[in-house]
C-alpha cells in the first residue's frame, strides 16, 4: 500500500495540482496588482513632483513680488516723508505770510484811523481859520485895527 500511494503521488505530481494552480493565479494577481499599484505609485509621484514645482515656481514668483513690493513701499516711504517736510515749511510760510497780512492789515487800519483823525483836524483848523478870517474882516471894516500903529521895521 505504501507502494501504491507513492505511485498515485508520483502521478499527481505530474499534473499540476490545484493548489499550484492557484499559488501561480494567486501571484499572477499580486503582480499585476502590484503592477497597477507602481503605476499609480510613479503617477502620483510625478504628480506631486509637478506640483512641488508649481508651488516652488509659485514662491519665487511670490518672493520677487514680495521684494518689489517692498521697494515700492521704500521709495513711497520716502517719498511721503518728503511731503510731509515740504508741508511743513509750506504750513510755516503761509502762517508767516498770515502774520505779515495781518500786520499790513494792523498798519492799514492804523493808517486809515490816522488818515480819519487828520482830516478832522484839517477840518476843524479850516473852519477856525475861516472864522478867524470872518473875525479878521469884521475887526477891519469897523476900523478897529489891532495894530493901528506898527512898530518901526529895525535891521
Amino acid at each position: 500500500m505504501i507502494a501504491s500511494s507513492y505511485c498515485f503521488n508520483r502521478a499527481l505530481s505530474a499534473f499540476p495540482s490545484v493548489k499550484r494552480s492557484r499559488i501561480s493565479q494567486h501571484d499572477d494577481a499580486s503582480a499585476q496588482k502590484l503592477e497597477e499599484f507602481q503605476r499609480a505609485s510613479s503617477q502620483k509621484l510625478q504628480e506631486l513632483q509637478l506640483m512641488v514645482e508649481q508651488q516652488a515656481a509659485e514662491i519665487q514668483r511670490l518672493n520677487s513680488e514680495k521684494e518689489t513690493i517692498q521697494i515700492s513701499a521704500s521709495q513711497l516711504s520716502a517719498q511721503h516723508a518728503k511731503a510731509e517736510h515740504e508741508n511743513k515749511i509750506l504750513k510755516r510760510a503761509v502762517a508767516i505770510q498770515q502774520d505779515r497780512g495781518n500786520q499790513m492789515t494792523a498798519e492799514l487800519e492804523g493808517g486809515r484811523q490816522f488818515k480819519i483823525a487828520a482830516e478832522d483836524r484839517i477840518r476843524r483848523l479850516e473852519q477856525m481859520n475861516l472864522t478867524l478870517q470872518y473875525q479878521l474882516q469884521a475887526n477891519s471894516s469897523t476900523g478897529n485895527d489891532f495894530m493901528e500903529f506898527r512898530p518901526p521895521d529895525v535891521y
